[in-house]
């Protein structure tokens, strides 16, 4: 069944005249009925019947033609929406997040892009797994996610979008407060407050400290990057964290190792083109980001 045969049904129940019809479709007569006859044959029923005034819907006929109708009708609708996501007007992008960035990176990014298309809707996922991210978008579930750089997954496209230097955050009145800077290996008999263990911040911290060589002593651990600020805070101890993340609740000191650092990038599907708004929204993204360290 092809949709020009529906076309033609309905011209033909409308016209009450194959040659009426065909003529309104610009079409000649003889394959306007041939058309409609292969409709008959796959249906295995007459659409229509002869009596004195021309051609009428058959009980077939008539039961056919609603849906046909409703059938074009949601083609158009489906047809009108695909021309409104193509120039803007309408659609939405899916985009998984990290804390930290939404928090502190993405506000002006959406606020320029809501300002430019007012229609589309954002969808943010915010979690701490860069991983599980990159599973997301390979399933279709995302369209674009931002994490932490080098992704695991080959079959996904990346760019670098930031690269910013990990800092100490320690309590008021610590022996590093006042400092511009401090070697990691200063840390190794430091109280440490870090996210949970497996979550993306946890792991970076830990595989830094050993780097050079120590295992951090964590005695508080969470969820909730609010509550490592508090923590450390109150003086229960120090943590490590990437600039974007460390807030300003407490005084932060700059690691000088040359390892000591967060790349940020976005990912997206590498075997299909991205939908016009996400598209948009990544080139919006590549523009306002910069792969250049933030201070």
């Amino acid at each position: 069944m092809e949709l020009h045969q529906l076309r033609y049904v309905i011209a033909v129940a409308r016209e009450g005249s194959f040659t009426r019809a065909a003529d309104s479709l610009f079409l000649a007569q003889p394959s306007l009925s041939v058309q409609v006859r292969k409709l008959e044959q796959e249906l295995g029923a007459s659409l229509f019947q002869r009596n004195g005034r021309g051609l009428v819907l058959t009980t077939a006929g008539e039961a056919f033609l609603e849906h046909a109708e409703r059938a074009l009708f949601e083609i158009d609708e489906a047809r009108q929406q695909i021309e409104e996501v193509k120039g803007l007007r309408r659609g939405r992008v899916s985009l998984g997040v990290l804390p930290s960035i939404g928090a502190r990176l993405l506000p002006d990014i959406l606020a320029s892009f809501h300002s430019r298309y007012p229609d589309i809707e954002v969808r943010l996922l915010e979690q701490d797994v860069s991983g599980e991210f990159e599973q997301m978008v390979h399933a279709g579930q995302l369209d674009l996610a931002m994490i932490r750089m080098p992704q695991t997954r080959t079959d996904l496209c990346a760019r670098l979008l930031v690269r910013e230097p990990m800092v100490v955050l320690v309590p008021p009145g610590h022996r590093l407060e006042g400092r511009s800077s401090a070697g990691l290996g200063e840390l190794a008999d430091e109280r440490f407050v870090a996210m949970k263990a497996g979550t993306g911040l946890r792991d970076l911290m830990d595989q830094m400290c050993l780097r050079v060589g120590f295992t951090p002593r964590v005695p508080v651990e969470t969820g909730q990057l609010t509550i490592v600020w508090g923590m450390v805070r109150a003086g229960i101890g120090i943590s490590v964290l990437p600039r974007l993340a460390a807030g300003a609740e407490s005084p932060t000191v700059r690691l000088v190792d040359d390892f000591a650092e967060r790349r940020l990038g976005v990912v997206w599907r590498a075997d299909q083109p991205l939908p016009p708004p996400a598209h948009t929204f990544l080139q919006l993204l590549l523009e306002s980001a910069s792969p250049h360290s933030i201070g």
